[in-house]
Order: structure tokens, then C-alpha cells, then sequence
């Protein structure tokens, strides 16, 4: 856990470093959001009451974008993931596809770009090559609309 929360912070670092700038835009998150466990209190109770991989996934998404945005500890993001799989029953979310899909969309959500994007994926992934074409994926279906 350590290692991985110093390779999030020299990520954050570099992607700063290379003029990176996470957007401010409103695309999916209120202003009035101050952090992501707001916001993942707020998701949807209709999108969460249909259970279905569709709305896991929107849910991962939106609270990965959330998380990316205003950052925090990841042990509280991790916890927080945890109880959004529970709610659309999946019992475990870090070997799950659509969580990977999903941070994909979070990620092209946040408008997290270049070397930002690489480290963040692979942080997410856990250098995971399977995971990191996963959210290279999920990126890339926000960013043609699906």
C-alpha cells in the first residue's frame, strides 16, 4: 500500500510537472462538491437500484472523476469503491473488468491527459498490463460516447 501511494504522489507530481491540469469544468460533478465521498453519496439511487453492469460502471466513473479532481487517501477511494460493488453486487471490484473500464471513463471525465493519464493508469491498475488496456479502453469509449 505504501509503495503504491508513493508512485500516486510522484504521479501527481510529474503530471503536474507537465503542465497537466485536472479541468474545473461541471461535465458531472457539482460545484458544490467539496470531495468524493460527497459526491459518491450522492450517485444516483435510481442508477444504483438497477444493479446492472451499466450502472456500476457509471457509478465507478463518476466517483473515479470525483476522486481525480479533488484527490484524498486512497484508503478511503478504495473503502468507497468497495461499497459502490456491494451495493451492485460485485463482491470484489479490484479483479473486476468494469472497474477498470471505469476508471478509464473517470479519468477521460476528469480530462486527466498525457503523462497524468499513464500514471494514473498505471497506479490504478497496479501496473497491471491486462488493467492498464482496460482503462486505456474506458478512456477511450467516453471520449467517442459510448
Amino acid at each position: 500500500m505504501r509503495r503504491w501511494v508513493v508512485r500516486w504522489a510522484v504521479g501527481v507530481a510529474l503530471a503536474s510537472a507537465a503542465g497537466c491540469v485536472l479541468s474545473t469544468s461541471s461535465e458531472s460533478i457539482s460545484k458544490s462538491v467539496s470531495s468524493p465521498v460527497t459526491l459518491a453519496s450522492s450517485l444516483s439511487n435510481s442508477s444504483s437500484s438497477q444493479g446492472d453492469e451499466t450502472a456500476y460502471r457509471h457509478d465507478v466513473a463518476e466517483y473515479t472523476d470525483a476522486y481525480v479532481r479533488s484527490g484524498g487517501q486512497y484508503d478511503a477511494f478504495e473503502r468507497r469503491l468497495g461499497e459502490i460493488a456491494a451495493k451492485h453486487g460485485i463482491s470484489d471490484w479490484e479483479t473486476n473488468d468494469l472497474t477498470f473500464l471505469a476508471f478509464g471513463e473517470g479519468l477521460a471525465r476528469a480530462k486527466v491527459q498525457g503523462v497524468g493519464l499513464e500514471t494514473w493508469a498505471e497506479n490504478l491498475a497496479g501496473g497491471n498490463p491486462h488493467r492498464i488496456k482496460l482503462i486505456q479502453e474506458g478512456y477511450r469509449d467516453y471520449q467517442r460516447g459510448r
